[in-house]
């Protein structure tokens, strides 16, 4: 009796020790098929884990956002719902050595059956099929996922979770606006490649990012995550394998602005039942939240969820206070329209204030707030429109130098060949080639006096082409330091060297840098100095790695 006790105690102790013990972690192809730098993994229960990718949106001050052309028709068969339109965004997390450079997170692939399966307690075994999306979830299920895959990593992971201030961040389905600037490249890419139909893509075909409808391709079947290849933000399956729901509701387009209604949720991307030819990344859906023939929350086997990782808006009494100070202060009236209308606006202000008539107070706070969100959106243009040019400038003083350098190489060619071509005159002249030698040195000789022909009508291209690029850029300083002052100017050009540096195209850095040097020589000497600025441009070479 004794002996089947202690046997008894002994295997719930066995059991009691298996339960505490930590599961394995998962092997890194079982949660990132293709690892890359700058991902962000943070830890799942079961011993998996989930990859996120920064996500980067540059922007001046704690209320600056960056303007984004979203949507993609006006065609009466999708414009309806997919009609372009004008959003903001910007980063929930910043830069502490950069406050300009800000970001937030997204999953960099769709949540899987294994990740789904472990955060409901059932500690799945890794397994090919668990790198499949999990599909035939509800809105409310992904989002109640997202509430306890937050909660989880709070308690068991609150280290590994980025922080802004005194705020840690937290997973939630991603606004339409933060999923759709991600799928087209964000700040990775162009704007006229932003604004494609599709992500702009290495070799051009489609096959090897998305997996849509056809033998070719998905071939009626749902795939696992991170077979192909990823956009150029390193997020894999943002078109194509499983929709993917958003957290907004869904409301229709009205020319450029949402309609007022708001209806079901939002479905992005299209699945693995789309036909190649209606893939966009403005493709989007409605699906209504229930089911009226299960009498059930809407479920289907095509549609997934990935997360986004964010933070709160108000993280400290420090940052509110920040905040307050930039929105009293946002119509920069001073640079706008000058002192006087800051002074009118402020009179207005006082004047609504103490007006004894509730419906000419009114009418006046409205005139009030009509006027600063007018001066408002007439100084993001200006922003918008300096950065533009400080991107031409920058673009024009590295044509000038590589205009320099081609037309240096062509110069040399040509003084080469020109000397060769004597020696071989002289030779003739001086020697006792047989005829038959002479014939065919007179051949080479006629030869290459035609390719000396080409080449100085290349010379001249090139001379010319040095000539207008270099004239452009001058009248291009003229005319910025003319229109704009230099607290203008300067917070746009940090934020340009930052996309720059997001393109791959820190060479261009120096360029701008060089141009708001000449704006800033001309603002203050009133000389348009072009041979000091000619020669800035030509040693950007020996300065630059």
């Amino acid at each position: 009796m004794f002996n089947v006790i202690w046997l008894l105690f002994g295997l719930l102790g066995m059991m009691a020790m298996g339960l505490a013990e930590e599961p394995a972690p998962w092997p890194e192809k079982d949660y990132n098929p293709q690892p890359a730098a700058g991902d962000l993994t943070l830890p799942m229960p079961c011993g998996g884990a989930m990859v996120f990718r920064p996500i980067e949106v540059f922007a001046n001050g704690w209320l600056g956002d960056r303007r984004t052309e979203l949507g993609q028709s006006d065609r009466k068969e999708v414009g309806y719902k997919e009609g372009r339109h004008t959003s903001f965004i910007a980063g929930s997390f910043s830069d502490s050595a950069n406050l300009r450079h800000r970001f937030y997170y997204l999953a960099k692939y769709e949540t899987t059956q294994d990740q789904y399966a472990a955060l409901s307690g059932q500690c799945p075994q890794p397994t090919p099929a668990g790198l499949l999306p999990r599909v035939d979830v509800s809105w409310f299920e992904a989002v109640d996922f997202a509430r306890r895959y937050s909660e989880w990593l709070l308690q068991n992971a609150r280290e590994r979770l980025p922080k802004e201030e005194e705020q840690l961040g937290f997973v939630r389905l991603p606004t339409e606006v933060e999923w759709e600037y991600a799928a087209r490249g964000g700040a990775s890419v162009d704007e006229a490649a932003f604004v494609g139909l599709l992500f702009p893509m290495a070799d051009n075909d489609l096959a090897y990012y998305v997996w849509y409808q056809g033998t070719q391709s998905a071939a009626g079947r749902l795939r696992q995550i991170g077979l192909l290849k990823p956009n150029p933000l390193g997020l894999h399956d943002m078109l194509g394998n499983a929709a993917e729901m958003v957290f907004v509701p869904f409301q229709l387009d009205r020319r450029g602005r949402p309609h007022g209604q708001a209806g079901g949720f939002i479905t992005k991307g299209g699945d693995f039942l789309t036909p190649r030819s209606q893939l966009r990344t403005a493709l989007r859906d409605e699906q209504p939240y229930f089911d009226l023939t299960t009498g059930q929350a809407k479920r289907l086997r095509t549609l997934g969820f990935r997360l986004a990782l964010t933070a709160p808006v108000l993280v400290s009494p420090g940052r509110v206070q920040k905040i307050q100070e930039e929105w009293v202060q946002l119509p920069d009236l001073t640079v706008t329209a000058g002192a006087g209308a800051r002074q009118a606006l402020e009179s207005l202000a006082q004047t609504a204030n103490q007006s004894n008539d509730d419906r000419l107070r009114t009418q006046l706070e409205i005139i009030q707030r009509d006027l600063e969100k007018a001066y408002t959106e007439t100084n993001e243009a200006r922003d918008r429109a300096v950065k533009a040019l400080l991107r031409m400038g920058a673009f024009l003083g590295n044509k000038v130098r590589s205009d320099k350098v081609r037309l240096d190489g062509v110069v040399k060619i040509i003084e080469i060949t020109r000397n060769e071509l004597e020696q071989i005159r002289q030779k003739i002249l001086h020697g006792r080639p047989s005829a038959e030698q002479v014939n065919e040195t007179k051949s080479a000789i006629k030869s290459a006096e035609s390719k000396l022909v080409e080449m100085e009508q290349g010379r001249k291209s090139l001379q010319t082409s040095l000539q207008n690029a270099f004239s452009y850029y001058g009248d291009m300083v003229i005319d910025v330091a003319g229109d704009y002052p230099v607290q203008v100017i300067e917070p746009q050009l940090e934020i340009l060297k930052l996309e720059f540096k997001s393109k791959q195209s820190d060479y261009l850095n120096y360029y701008a840098d060089l141009f708001v040097k000449h704006i800033k020589d001309y603002q203050s000497q009133h000389t348009a100095d072009t041979g000091a600025w000619l020669r800035d441009i030509l040693d950007v070479g020996e300065k630059t790695p």
